[in-house]
């Protein structure tokens, strides 16, 4: 999917794609539209345990303020453990499931490959 830049005009709003044409909002809506169809499982998986990631960050350092004022906070830092607990067990069946992905995917590859090389030997043959 190409990347788009809107550009304000006295009469309206159009889209320029990567070429630096001129395309309507119809095509503009098309193309995104094909583009993200396009994504992968896996593709949405490592963007999933991206989000994960920076969410633990963000409990993490919300434990670490609420446990400095502990006096006041208390409350705040029971939430965040069970937020935390919960967030944790979340990103490891994200990577469980990347992982089960990534292997699906290579055990398609590998007939491809052997395939191709049987291929390259045949030729070779004659």
């Amino acid at each position: 999917m190409s990347l788009f830049f809107k550009v304000k005009l006295k009469r309206g709003h159009f889209w320029k794609d990567k070429e630096g044409k001129k395309i309507s909002l119809k095509e503009f809506k098309d193309r995104f539209k094909q583009g993200v169809e396009g994504i992968t499982p896996l593709q949405t998986l490592k963007t999933q345990i991206l989000g994960t990631r920076i969410i633990l960050l963000g409990l993490f350092l919300g434990l670490i303020v609420s446990i400095y004022g502990w006096k006041n906070l208390w409350w705040v830092a029971i939430i965040l453990i069970g937020a935390l607990i919960n967030t944790g067990i979340q990103y490891l069946g994200l990577v469980q499931q990347k992982k089960r992905l990534e292997y699906i995917e290579k055990q398609f590859e590998e007939p491809e490959e052997k395939i191709k090389e049987k291929e390259k030997e045949e030729k070779k043959k004659c």
